[in-house]
């Protein structure tokens, strides 16, 4: 199949799409590009997202498989829902010509569900800002625009926490305000957001907040506590975590499970192990996950022999 019967299939067939033609959206050329976007408006809106679904999942499942220009094109449809599945497709992606178009969504879509997906795009280039990846134009573009979220007048608070979330990547006084702000909020979800913002700082001083958030009444409070922690504390926060492994709630557990496994140590490692004994299949999978980040850990070059 050439792209043109391709594009015309989406714009004409009724028929469920076929996974193996998409393969020919991987890696176009400028010119592939500007044919998929001339026929582009032609296509109905559920024949798009469809298509943004299947995209998206064959990209998560195959890293050879490239299809940001196909969501960069369209960020820029006319429904908003085919926006907002065009940034979640860009979510992993590391390309730094995504900053500004990500950075105009945040501020100027209309949809609050296409600015949430925004920001929630941007974190990852704010982590990378984080580790002094990125260049300052391009660190200083993220922060403004998230902040400028952040404190809008009227903003949705779908906006706010996942901006919050991404702004916590960074340094500065009004970062902290935020957060502390957002920890203190009557909405269940800000105060979620809040929380895994303080495991994203390099603070330390969130971390008797996040230690006391373990054990919160809301599960999902706890879920987020258990997470951050994970990032934030060292080998002392271990036993603090160990009792979530026998949490009411089986996400905490795992939560818990995954923390340990990024705090590592011989207290982490055994409590993991006990965990492969349950008959939780759940937790059990987890442990598993977090007992291989422990032992890549101990020895990432694999040089121990019989361990």
């Amino acid at each position: 199949m050439t792209l043109a019967e391709y594009i015309a299939e989406l714009i004409e067939g009724d028929d469920p799409l076929d996974h193996s033609s998409h393969l020919l959206l991987s890696d176009l050329s400028a010119e592939d590009i500007g044919h998929l976007s001339a026929g582009w408006a032609a296509v109905p809106d559920a024949r798009k997202l469809e298509l943004l679904g299947i995209l998206a999942d064959l990209a998560e499942d195959n890293v050879d498989l490239n299809f940001t220009d196909v969501f960069r094109m369209c960020i820029g449809d006319t429904d908003a829902a085919v926006r907002e599945s065009a940034v979640r497709g860009l979510w992993e992606s590391e390309d730094r010509t995504l900053i500004r178009p990500l950075a105009r969504l945040l501020s100027r879509d209309p949809s609050p569900e296409v600015r949430a997906a925004g920001a929630m795009a941007l974190r990852r280039f704010a982590e990378k800002a984080q580790e002094g990846k990125l260049i300052d134009r391009d660190e200083q573009r993220i922060r403004r625009a998230l902040m400028n979220a952040i404190a809008r007048h009227g903003e949705q608070t779908q906006v706010i926490r996942r901006s919050i979330e991404a702004a916590s990547y960074f340094e500065g006084g009004d970062v902290d305000e935020v957060i502390e702000i957002a920890v203190g909020d009557d909405n269940p979800l800000m105060r979620q957001s809040a929380i895994f913002a303080m495991g994203n700082s390099v603070h330390l001083e969130w971390l008797p907040r996040l230690i006391d958030a373990l054990r919160a009444d809301e599960p999902a409070i706890r879920y987020e506590a258990a997470g951050a922690v994970g990032r934030l504390g060292g080998s002392s926060s271990v036993p603090h975590l160990v009792p979530l492994l026998s949490d009411e709630d089986t996400l905490v557990q795992q939560a818990a499970a995954t923390a340990l496994g990024h705090l590592g140590g011989q207290v982490a490692r055994q409590e993991l192990v006990r965990c492969l004994e349950t008959d939780d299949e759940a937790l059990e999978q987890a442990a598993r996950s977090a007992l291989a980040v422990v032992d890549f850990e101990e020895d990432p070059l694999g040089v121990r022999f019989g361990g």
